[in-house]
């Protein structure tokens, strides 16, 4: 029986196709002859969802065909039911619609003839109106598909009886008035065994849908069919999780509270959890320094303490490179030791203890020069060395990294070397009397920080050319940046010199009718006070007068100046703050009960130091008026006061032969940290001036003698640090 050709008996008469539809060009299964009684064609999902237009199936006759023929028949002879459907006009109703082939959306015919194809498709079986569209249940097991044999397929009888799963029941039971989907299939309730002849299921890919052969391309159970095999091939590649072990212990006998919600329940942390477990997680690690920029890097690094980037030093050897890096301690060495705000008044520079900026300098060696000597002020540890060459009482002093200026009572001012210590500048009167005397000063006896070394060092005078103006008394005070020099006498007058032009004296400040016991400097200005309680102003380039303060009742000691405030300590035991504007008082700062000998402005202005007769050093708040704090130690007048803000220091001397160093922040004596140094006996009499830097205090006794207290003596390298 040709396969074009039915036979007449089973198959329903031929209908006559639309005059709008073309003839469909045969292929070459519309001409494969049989072959003993089975038909070679194979059944594809093209042959099942586009049947041809010349046949179509009468069930009624195919049913009556069978029950004549006889079901004992061991090997029917096989009829494809679905090779040729009716174009029955009856409309279909809501049947489960099927999914169109890549075949057909590919050649994308006319929408006339997928209406043909339609009306083709369309089939009543015995009579039963079309079922209704069932209602989507998702699969709850799949099942394995196979192809069978031909002497194994399934005959229209079984077909018909048993009937495929629906969609949304997928082969779960034997569905009534709805024609087989995949008659070469074998439906079983569970997975069915491949014959030898047919191929086995293939392997699912990596990612994305499995491989299906054509016996399986469609239908429900080919979408079962790839969820089943996708869903066994993810479940052998996901690790199982660990099973539930109850809680021991209190754990297990705990009410477990409002269990329907959850709220309460304890979860056991010990447990192992896929995502959170060691033998499944894996975390990429990478050094860091082997991906990102050297520069970023570095920049990284330097945020660190020293003693945690010595730490990463030791990890590795790029590590360690980079901690060695001098860009790296470049920007802890500032951030460390640089200024913490600009200056807003001349004095020391403010690369004092920074080195001299030269290019490969070495900044991982400052900072260990740096630490050295900060170690020592810690400890007291300090050499003691005495300038000898003054005739009589050192009033003021002076100094840098390069040089020490001092003004005494014997009318000179002497310019020492700081690193030679030998006096390399005398500016003074010619044929000066007080020069004359001989000087012996007595020995020292260090009390508390003792030296642990000490140098008496001696120069000769150096040979002093002619100057036109000099002092013709004692000189009470100094000050000096880096273009002039400013000091006072009591000849009641100022003289000032160009430090650049060899100390050349440029003119004399007259105007007040008392000797001159401090000055100060800034960029405009120049302030002097006197014995005769006023405070004038002048023109720095002109040394014109420009203003004069009156207020206090008593010998004004000490000026400093911030920007456009200055503070002043006078003798009638008021400490004044002066707006330089309008030269009017607004704000004063009363001491105990007398007067005030020495006073100190720090560079923000917040904050006023003043010690005199009380043995006290106050510390006021410049905003509100009030006394801070009350420094106290001293056995005597605090004669001098140096506040060294770049690294939190107040150094003091007083009549009482001591020097002591205390905390700028916090405390008021030893017992509570206040006092961290004292240096006493160093000096054989009174201290008049006391100054420091980062390295050295430099002061001035009654005994004619300048000393140097060097915390950085002996240290390798010390010399890099000097600006």
């Amino acid at each position: 029986m040709s396969y074009n050709q039915p036979s007449s008996s089973s198959i329903a008469p031929r209908r006559r196709t639309s005059l709008l539809i073309h003839s469909r060009p045969k292929t070459a299964y519309d001409i494969v002859p049989e072959n003993d009684g089975v038909h070679a064609r194979p059944a594809s999902r093209r042959s099942l969802m586009f049947p041809s237009a010349h046949n179509a199936l009468d069930w009624g006759s195919f049913n009556r065909n069978q029950e004549e023929t006889g079901a004992d028949n061991s090997k029917p002879e096989f009829v494809d039911p679905f090779a040729n459907f009716s174009t029955d006009s009856q409309t279909r109703h809501a049947l489960h619609e099927r999914r169109y082939s890549a075949f057909t959306q590919t050649l994308k015919h006319g929408m006339s003839e997928l209406r043909s194809l339609t009306r083709r498709m369309s089939l009543t079986v015995k009579g039963k109106p079309p079922r209704q569209k069932e209602d989507w249940i998702p699969p709850k097991q799949a099942h394995l598909l196979s192809s069978k044999s031909g002497e194994h397929m399934m005959d229209l009888n079984e077909a018909i009886s048993t009937g495929p799963a629906s969609h949304g029941e997928q082969l779960q039971g034997p569905s009534k008035g709805r024609r087989p989907s995949l008659p070469l299939l074998n439906f079983r309730s569970g997975v069915a065994e491949p014959n030898q002849d047919s191929p086995e299921p293939l392997a699912p890919r990596s990612r994305g849908q499995p491989f299906l052969s054509d016996l399986v391309y469609g239908g429900a159970g080919a979408r079962a069919s790839a969820a089943a095999q996708n869903e066994l091939y993810h479940a052998s590649r996901t690790p199982p999780l660990p099973p539930y072990q109850p809680p021991e212990g209190d754990l297990a006998n705990k009410d477990e509270g409002d269990a329907e919600s959850g709220i309460g329940i304890v979860l056991d942390a010990t447990q192992d959890r896929r995502g959170s477990s060691s033998t499944t997680a894996h975390v990429l690690c990478r050094d860091p320094a082997s991906v990102l920029a050297t520069e970023l890097v570095e920049n990284i690094f330097s945020f660190l303490d020293v003693e945690s980037l010595i730490q990463s030093a030791t990890v590795s050897r790029r590590w360690h490179q980079l901690c060695q890096s001098q860009a790296v301690w470049k920007k802890i060495f500032y951030q460390e030791y640089g200024p913490k705000a600009p200056s807003s008044s001349g004095g020391l520079p403010l690369a004092a203890g920074l080195g001299k900026r030269l290019p490969g300098q070495d900044f991982r060696k400052l900072f260990k020069v740096r630490t050295l000597i900060d170690k020592r002020w810690r400890n007291g540890e300090a050499a003691a060395i005495y300038l000898n060459g003054h005739k009589d009482s050192v009033y003021c002093a002076q100094f840098d990294e390069h040089k020490i200026i001092t003004g005494s009572r014997d009318n000179t001012i002497r310019i020492w070397d700081a690193h030679t210590y030998q006096c390399i500048r005398k500016l003074g009167p010619p044929n000066n009397p007080r020069e004359r005397q001989t000087l012996v000063s007595a020995a020292v006896e260090p009390k508390g920080a003792v030296p642990f070394f000490k140098a008496d060092v001696s120069s000769p005078d150096p040979v002093s050319r002619e100057i036109e103006l000099w002092h013709q008394a004692s000189v009470l005070c100094l000050q000096y940046d880096e273009e002039i020099l400013v000091t006072g006498s009591s000849d009641f007058t100022c003289l000032v010199w160009s430090i650049k032009e060899d100390y050349r004296p440029l003119f004399r400040l007259i105007g007040h009718h008392a000797g001159v016991l401090d000055v100060c400097i800034d960029n405009r200005r120049i302030i002097t006070c006197s014995k005769d309680t006023t405070i004038k102003i002048w023109d720095r380039a002109t040394g014109k007068l420009m203003n004069t303060l009156t207020g206090h009742r008593g010998p004004v000691n000490a000026v400093q100046v911030r920007g456009n405030l200055l503070a002043s300590a006078s003798g009638d035991g008021m400490s004044k703050l002066w707006r330089l504007e309008d030269g009017v008082c607004i704000k004063e700062f009363q001491s105990k009960d007398r007067g005030l000998a020495c006073v100190e402005f720090s560079e923000n202005g917040r904050t006023i130091f003043a010690g005199g007769n009380d043995q006290v050093i106050y510390e006021y708040d410049t905003v509100t008026g009030n006394r801070i704090r009350e420094l106290k130690g001293h056995r005597d007048l605090v004669r001098s006061l140096h506040l060294d803000s770049a690294n939190s220091r107040i150094i003091s001397g007083s009549y009482d032969h001591s020097i002591k160093v205390w905390d700028a922040e916090k405390g008021e004596s030893e017992e509570d940290g206040g006092l961290q140094i004292n240096f006493e006996g160093w000096t054989s009499s009174w201290i008049l001036a006391a100054k420091s830097n980062y390295r050295k205090i430099v002061c001035t006794s009654q005994d004619g003698r300048v000393v140097i207290i060097d915390f950085g003596y002996g240290i390798e390298g010390v010399d890099l640090v000097e600006a």
